[in-house]
């Protein structure tokens, strides 16, 4: 049997692909990360974390202090003709707002740090397999080999097939669209601040604005119609303006905006994550949270966890048995925290705005993945 020239090629270097090459890395695997776009890179991105992430991330050795600057305990529910709001109460971060491109640079940094080697504008042109391990085949005709392969391609359902991994059922659970802009300077707040407008079709669909001193976001997140996402998004526009929870009106903006299908929660309809010498995490395993559509500490938790598989793998003489222990192994650990919360949210409405502890309990849920 020949050598392989590395350990594990990741495909994707978003938080998924770059947590699961640091980790294994870390564990001096030899590890190359390959990435088809060049970094640093604009991701459409709610641009916030949980408060979650810190300890998670201080763990695997970034610093935290300066890339997670924006932490954030301003959060308010409102309801959609913003009538009605609360404040859930809470004493810990709620998150952290995020310059998405400079967190997921830092990411790729910190697998660098460890060792991983990093390409980035290396698109893939075939994946192929064989007994022994997988061979990557970039454009232009060079290729790399591994034992294993990580699939962290983010939304794209890119060799998913070519692994046997299947997504099931293909609809999304969740439409994003998303419109932002700069922060007029006499606007900016002193501290940032997180709106959640629940309820926006009656139900579970919701828009989150999210304010700093630079930057602010507006974004809905929908569960109906396709053609519903950016009439909504407009609206939602418009009404934070008028109800002066935004300096400015981007409802402009709104209308090109692009719709965005989120894998929300996809991680627990599907059968395995497990193919053919690879493991399917982040985006592309549909490892998103369904309460919030928070997907980047869902997708490095993913990661974390099947590097630790993939380390135990290597070391043993039956690698795809190894491999199948990932599919309970993330079930045990992340199930209750992608799942929506375990009552419908319609009749909860009513509590979130006239009762203090069903506010609490829904910021819980919401940022943190807590069962209400």
């Amino acid at each position: 049997m020949s050598k392989s020239e590395f350990d594990v090629i990741v495909l994707g270097a978003g938080p998924a692909g770059a947590i699961a090459a640091t980790a294994l890395a870390q564990k001096k695997r030899r590890v190359l990360l390959l990435e088809r776009a060049k970094f640093p890179r604009k991701v459409p991105c709610g641009g916030w974390l949980t408060g979650l992430a810190e300890p998670f991330l201080a763990e695997l050795g970034l610093n935290t202090k300066k890339i997670l600057a924006k932490p954030f305990r301003d959060v308010t529910f409102h309801s959609p003709d913003f009538e009605k709001s609360s404040a859930p109460k809470l004493d810990r971060d709620f998150g952290f707002i995020i310059d998405r491109a400079a967190f997921d640079s830092a990411l790729v940094d910190l697998a660098k740090k460890a060792g991983a080697v990093f390409k980035s504008e290396h698109e893939v042109s075939d994946v192929k397999l064989n007994e022994s391990g997988v061979e990557v085949v970039q454009r232009g005709g060079t290729s790399n080999s591994a034992r294993l392969l990580v699939l962290a391609t983010g939304r794209s359902a890119a060799w998913l097939d070519t692994v046997g991994v299947s997504r099931g059922r293909g609809d999304a659970t969740i439409l994003n669209a998303q419109v932002e802009a700069a922060m007029p300077k006499k606007s900016a707040p002193k501290q940032p601040h997180v709106s959640v407008v629940l309820g926006l079709d009656g139900g579970a669909s919701f828009g989150l604005i999210g304010l700093t001193k630079d930057r602010i976001v507006i974004n809905v997140n929908w569960r109906g119609e396709p053609d519903a996402v950016v009439r909504n998004l407009i609206q939602l526009c418009r009404s934070a303006h008028a109800a002066g929870i935004v300096p400015m009106d981007l409802s402009d903006l709104a209308v090109s905006a692009p719709v965005i299908k989120s894998p929300a929660a996809l991680a627990l309809d599907m059968d395995t994550h497990v193919g053919k010498h690879a493991l399917v995490v982040g985006d592309a395993g549909g490892f998103v949270s369904a309460a919030s559509n928070e997907g980047i500490y869902p997708a490095m938790w993913s990661a974390k966890i099947a590097a630790e598989v993939i380390h135990n793998s290597l070391d043993s003489t039956y690698v795809q048995d190894e491999l199948m222990q990932f599919n309970s192994m993330w079930r045990m650990a992340m199930a209750d925290h992608l799942r929506s919360p375990h009552t419908d949210v319609r009749f909860l409405l009513p509590l979130i705005f006239s009762n203090q502890p069903m506010a609490d309990r829904m910021g819980a849920a919401f940022f943190f993945g807590e069962n209400i």
